[in-house]
This record gives C-alpha cells, structure tokens and sequence, in this order.
C-alpha cells in the first residue's frame, strides 16, 4: 500500500511540477489577462475569451483537458476581471478554481500606459478516491493570488506576474511539499507592420520557479488584419502552429502542439481553441481594426513622417519632433492642445484664449478686483490703509490655494511733485504690498513688481478725486514670467505657422469660435431664446470696434479673462462687454467723445476707470 501511495504522489509531483501546476496554454497572447491581472483594464469594453485544451490526446484513456473562461473590462484608469478554469490531468486529479482581479492605469505619453493588477481567489484539488491512510482528504481548498505589471507603448507590450504569489500548501497529506509554487511570467511582444498586406506579432514568455526555466517563443503573422498564421516553440515541449479568424468583435483561433518529448510515441499531440467577443459596436469595432492597422503602420518607414508620430510631415508644425495630434504634430506635455514651444504656460493645462494658461474663475476674477477696489493710499505716503487688509487677505489666500499662481504688482502715483519723487513712490508702495504678502506666507517669487510713477493716469489728473484714482497699485494673476511684447510675438508666430498650415488666420479664428460655442453653452435654457441675446451680443461686441478705426471711450467697471465670466457678470446688470487686447472689458457707457465718457463717469456710482480703445 505505501508503495502504491508513493506512486501515486510521484505521479501527482510529476504532472503538478514545474510545467504543469498552473493550466497550461499556447494561446496565453490572445488571453493575457488570465496570467496577468495588470491586463484587465486594457480595453474599455467588455472582453470576453473562452479556451479550450486537449493535451497529449491518447496518452490515457480519460483525456489531459484545460478549459478557462475569462471575462474582463476598463473603466477608466480601473478594470476588473473575472476568471474560471478547470484543469484536469489524465483521470489522477483536477484542479478548478476562480479568480477576481483588479488593474489599475497610470498614463504617460500619448500611447504609453503602464498597468498595476492585483487578482485573488480559490483552487480546489480533487485526487481520485482512494483508501491509502497516507492520504488526508480527497480534496482541499487553497488560496490563490496573483501580482502583475503590464506596460503598453505603441506596439510594444511588457508584462510582468507572479501567480501562486502565496506558495499555498495543498494539504492532500501531512507533506509540506504539495504546495502551489510561486512563478514568475516574463512576456514581451511587438508588433510591426511588414507593408499594407501582413503584419508581424512576435512574442516571448519567459516562466521562472525557484529551480526551473521554460521559455515560449511565437511569431505570429496577420493578413489584412483578419487572417492568423504564427508558429512558438515551447521548451521542453515541442513546436506549435497557428491558424485563425478575426473579424473585429469576433476571433477565433486554433492551434496544434506537436510532441517533442518523451511522450510523443504515445501521443497525437495536444489541440486548443480560443473563441473570443468583444461587446462593442459596428463602428468601435471598425476604429478598432483601423487604429490597429495606423499604430502598426507607425512602424514602416516613412519618408513623410519623419518623427514617426503618426502625423504627416505636411501637417506636422514639428516634423522633426515626435508630438500628438492634438497640438498639430508638435509635443504638447500638458495635452491642452497649444504646442510646448508656443504655450505661455506648457506644464499647466489652460484655455486657447489665454495662451495656455489657466484661466480665472468668476469667484477668483471677484477677490482680485475687490483687492484691487479696496487698496487706497494716504496722499504722499506707501502705507496700506487698514481697509484695505481684508481684501488683500482673501487674495493672499488665494494665492496659497493655487500654488502656480504669479501676481504682478503695478505702482502709480498722481502728478503731484517732481518725476522722481512720483516714481520713488510708486515704487516704496508696490513695495509695501509685496511686503504685505511675504508676511502672509506667499513666497517672494511669485510676487513680481513693476512701477510707473505719473506716466500712466487713469484721467486728467484735474480733481482731488481724480488724483486719488491714479493713486493705485494695480494687480493681475498670470501663471507665467513672459513679458507682453515676447507673449505677443510666441501668438503671432504660431498664428502664422497655423496661417501656412490651414490658409487664413487660423488661431484667431479658432479662439472666435471657441468664444462662441463657450457663449452658446453658459445658458441651458433654449426656450427663452438667451443663448442667441448672448451669441449676439459676444459677436456685436466683437466686430463693432475691430471694425470702427475712430477712437472709442468705454466706461470700464471690470476686466475678465474668460468669456464665461464676462457674460455671467453681465447677465443681472445693465453692462456690455468688448474683446479687446486678448481681455474681456465690461463697461457702463461708450462715446466717441472722452467728454461724454467722463460726465458718465462722474455721475456713476460704482468704480470705473475710462479706456481709450484707439
């Protein structure tokens, strides 16, 4: 009896050794996730990949079988899967099992995603009945769990697992060597387009345990990205050929394990066929097919894409630079669609209409305009007005919430007094509000100065209320050090590059329509005909004085950077707004004669300024 216990266990060892404790497949490329739960979040669609396996047909009467179902989506930057198998090896034992499993996306550049899976579950073994008392139970229940890293760029997939993560113990006997021994899968493919017809897929998979190597090389070949043809050759196994359908949503493939090893005098050789769906629709499954024949036309040389990023040189501003369509061919690292060499702020994510840069929201336009109404100076002197604290305050919080934030302070001074002396003191007042900032914790960095003394009044300087208007230190929040002549020039160069690309000003124009559909989406509310006032008014405004050449005097209450804004703004209240000098200035009163705007002014009660717009 002991020795018919100890045939039974070498011949459970044997099959459930190195090569055999997980099921075995020759299809692992077109199932990956079933080794690697880092796949699971691949595609973002229901994935759905059957396999079956007949191995070393007519060896034993009762057939060596694998039979996997696995059912995966992405979620996003998530994806879940679930797997179930059965694994029975010739009438000794079978193994069945379930796993759930979990990936997560981190992305990188365009095409490039790296892929963390974590899967766990359960694997029951069943021996066959016997009566030897060496034997514990018939059957037991371990744990099962799996770790896996899978990176995709372009057309080059690297993927890392470990399953039997647990060395978990089958405790069949009081042995402690019928564990699940932890694996370690080494894959990498590549695929490469050979010319318009036939593409190449070769792959290899490396399986590593503490005491054996086995390595799996395929090189499969596609036909107009519907026919499969490949061959692999398994160590210690033998070689295996491919052949198989793809029709986009559908794919179905078989494949025939040649024995070269001890068992081939006894055995047909092994059989496995994968059948597959994907639950997507007619036309993702076409853009499917297509960006698979694009990405894998990417690697053919190409004397009309130089940067090989999929773009033509002919429609490339950057032929020379690898980029993404999204910025016309150039590289653009925060995808806001304005190329890095041409964005005023290319590590943020911003707006077309402010050069790339982010733009303010209404509550954060309202803390610096009320900063800006509240900061008053005695006359001849710097010192801040302890009115003016709580606003300053506010937008000194601010600041701190948005680490990325610049402020730019701008000191003038009324014409009382010499040059020099107006000069000195704009410069000791912007001075103080720098001060006032570095004391509430913002870093002198972000607090950029400048100052003009008299030079540049908001009026006549004629009245002593006139006089304390020009006595102002003036804020604005960029997200940038670039100076507006330089800011200009980087606009108008990519504006002409766009102008030989397309024909006609083309970033111009597009910032127009982008102003527009912005306009058209601030009201909701179509019955009331709002939407088509607002469209109206943004196209009025616009032309009127980009039209007009004679000079204009507007009554201006406040400035935005964002469309939205300006027409939230401008909703509630009696006001209009104009695009001028890449800024939306929201006014009270428009005149050809300065005069008229400055009795408006005197007689309006809120704060305003006049502007010139010639």
């Amino acid at each position: 009896m002991k020795k018919i216990s100890l045939f039974i266990f070498a011949s459970i060892l044997a099959v459930i050794g190195y090569s055999q404790q997980l099921p075995l497949q020759s299809q692992y490329q077109f199932n990956y996730a079933t080794i690697n739960p880092a796949a699971s979040g691949e595609n973002d669609f229901y994935r759905v990949r059957a396999s079956f396996r007949d191995q070393w047909v007519g060896l034993t009467d009762s057939p060596i079988s694998t039979q996997i179902l696995t059912v995966t989506k992405g979620f996003g930057n998530n994806g879940l899967g679930a797997t179930v198998f059965s694994d029975k090896t010739g009438g000794i034992f079978n193994t069945t099992g379930a796993v759930l499993s979990y990936s997560h996306k981190v992305k990188f550049a365009e095409k490039s995603d790296l892929y963390f899976g974590v899967s766990g579950g359960v694997s029951k073994i069943n021996l066959i009945p016997t009566n030897d008392p060496a034997v514990l139970s018939n059957n037991d229940v371990a744990p099962d769990f799996n770790f896996g890293v899978y990176y995709t760029h372009k057309n080059i997939k690297i993927g890392v697992s470990i399953p039997g993560l647990l060395n978990a113990n089958y405790e069949i006997t009081d042995s402690d060597e019928n564990t699940k021994d932890r694996h370690f899968y080494t894959m990498l493919s590549y695929e490469k387009a050979l010319n318009e017809d036939w593409s190449i897929f070769p792959s290899v998979l490396v399986k590593t345990t503490a005491n054996n190597n086995q390595i799996d090389a395929n090189i499969n070949f596609k036909l107009k990205n519907r026919l499969w043809f490949g061959t692999s050759y398994r160590q210690d196994f033998g070689p295996t050929i491919y052949v198989g359908i793809d029709f986009g949503k559908l794919l179905s493939v078989y494949s025939y394990d040649i024995s070269t090893n001890e068992v081939a005098d006894y055995s047909s050789g092994s059989h496995e066929f994968t059948l597959g769906y994907d639950f997507i629709s007619d036309s993702e499954s076409e853009n499917k097919i297509k960006e698979s024949v694009e990405e894998s036309v990417e690697g053919i040389d190409n004397i009309e894409d130089k940067d090989k990023d999929g773009i033509t040189d002919k429609d490339d501003l950057c032929p020379d630079e690898y980029g993404i369509a999204l910025a016309n061919g150039c590289p653009d690292f925060d995808k806001d669609g304005i190329p890095d060499k041409y964005d005023l702020c290319p590590h943020l994510f911003g707006n077309l209409s402010a050069q790339g840069c982010p733009e303010l929201a209404v509550n954060e336009s309202m803390i610096l305009s009320k900063a800006l109404k509240d900061l008053n100076f005695d006359f001849d002197k710097s010192d801040i007005k302890y009115e003016s604290f709580p606003s300053l305050t506010n937008l000194a919080v601010l600041m701190h919430k948005n680490p990325d934030m610049i402020l730019y302070i701008e000191g003038h001074a009324s014409t009382e007094g010499s040059a020099s002396h107006n000069l000195n003191l704009s410069a000791m007042r912007v001075k103080e509000v720098q001060k006032f900032f570095i004391g509430r914790g913002v870093k002198k960095n972000r607090l950029i100065m400048d100052f003009y003394g008299a030079e540049f009044p908001l009026n006549f300087n004629l009245t002593d209320k006139e006089k304390e208007k020009n006595r102002r230190v003036e804020f604005d929040i960029k997200y940038h050090l670039y100076d507006s002549d330089i800011a200009d020039n980087l606009i108008n160069v990519y504006d002409s590059l766009l102008n030989n690309l397309y024909g006609g000003s083309t970033f111009l124009e597009e910032k127009k329509v982008i102003e527009v559909l912005q306009a058209e989406q601030v009201s909701t509310d179509l019955e009331t005909g709002k939407d088509t006032v607002i469209n109206k008014k943004l196209i009025d405004n616009t032309v009127s004085i980009e039209q007009d050449n004679s000079n204009q005097y507007l009554v201006v209450v406040q400035v935005f950077n964002d469309l939205s804004n300006a027409i939230e703004f401008t909703n509630s209240k009696d006001l209009e707004y104009t695009f001028l000098n890449n800024k939306y200035y929201i006014y009270a009163f428009s005149g050809r004669q300065r005069l008229d705007a400055e009795n408006f002014r005197n007689q309006y009660n809120n704060e305003c300024w006049i502007l010139d717009t010639k």
